[in-house]
């Protein structure tokens, strides 16, 4: 004779109501343990001076340590697939690029990913970029410049912090604008970039502002046109590339925060929080300022996703019409 267990149909039906509430009662608790702050730049470099400041005022505001961890490989494209691959518990976190964003998907064939790829909670961030050169290239402001690259009889060169950049494709379109081919010099970091501008070595290039503005300014280096829409409070007598007839060039490079694919409501929620909060603290705003950085106002969640997903649109014209690839 056969006897039914008319209990074991709702206690399974218990058993995965429970299953289901243990992530959310997590989410409810967290953070209970350190967290991880990936970081794609060498230490030191911009995208790493922004996610120590993060990394300090989220510990205060989350209650646990949040430990940056450097890793500057392949135009970011390392830290944003180790964060795929990371539980979505909160526990590691990426400062993302508008580099590793929007150009590197477009650029290099095993990035495999977009912006919605991830939970994406805040824009933190954004700095102009500064067409500088060596003041051995003799011209002072950006109309000399263009006649001595329109003069060269070589091709004439022009350097990038990393190939893939914005940097990188800033120089490719001026020498579209200026109708002379000229030779790109990649370099895997900013300070190594600037080391051979000041020595002469690579003698023009767009550069980071944050890098650049104490050479400029100790007249090191001479400073064309800057890259925002409105002209850095930095180096308020440099022009915008707009003011010089490049309106096509405008462009910033911001860094943010961002976590693995369906990061829980209630962490983005805390995360989220905590980002405006630290964007409204004077202390990091001055920490910000100080490394030439404009700290962003409620650029968050759909809002920051839908500018990376426009700002793809435009690299990814860019990229096509130059035939970079990764490796090339």
């Amino acid at each position: 004779m056969m006897f039914r267990n008319f209990t074991s149909r709702p206690a399974a039906m218990l058993m995965g109501l429970l299953t289901l509430a243990t992530p959310w009662a997590q989410a409810q608790n967290w953070p209970e343990k350190p967290i991880k702050l990936l970081a794609p730049s060498t230490a030191g470099g911009p995208p790493d001076v922004y996610a120590r400041a993060l990394a300090d005022h989220l510990a205060k505001a989350l209650g646990q340590p949040v430990i940056v961890e450097n890793m500057p490989a392949v135009g970011g494209m390392i830290a944003a697939q180790s964060i795929m691959r990371a539980p979505a518990d909160g526990y590691t976190l990426l400062v993302n690029t508008a580099g590793m964003m929007t150009i590197t998907p477009n650029a290099n064939a095993m990035a495999k990913y977009k912006g919605a790829d991830f939970t994406q909670i805040c824009q933190g961030v954004e700095a102009a970029l500064v067409l500088a050169s060596h003041p051995s290239i003799g011209a002072k402001n950006f109309n000399e410049l263009s006649q001595r690259i329109k003069e060269q009889k070589t091709p004439p060169t022009y350097s990038s912090y990393s190939p893939g950049s914005p940097a990188h494709f800033l120089g490719y379109q001026l020498s579209e604008a200026l109708k002379t081919e000229m030779m790109h010099i990649p370099y895997k970091s900013s300070p190594q970039q600037i080391n051979d501008m000041l020595g002469g070595v690579a003698p023009l290039g767009f550069v980071q502002i944050a890098t650049a503005s104490p050479h400029i300014k100790a007249g090191k280096l001479v400073a064309y046109a800057t890259t925002a829409e409105q002209r850095s409070p930095q180096l308020p007598d440099v022009p915008t590339v707009a003011e010089v007839g490049l309106p096509q060039l405008t462009t910033t490079v911001w860094f943010g925060l961002s976590g693995p694919r369906n990061l829980p409501a209630p962490i983005v929620k805390r995360l989220t929080e905590a980002h405006q909060q630290i964007s409204n603290s004077p202390e990091f705003k001055a920490r910000m300022a100080s490394a030439s950085l404009s700290v962003s106002q409620d650029i968050c969640g759909d809002r920051f996703l839908s500018k990376m997903n426009q700002e793809t649109e435009r690299w990814a014209r860019i990229v096509k019409a130059t035939g970079f690839v990764v490796g090339n």
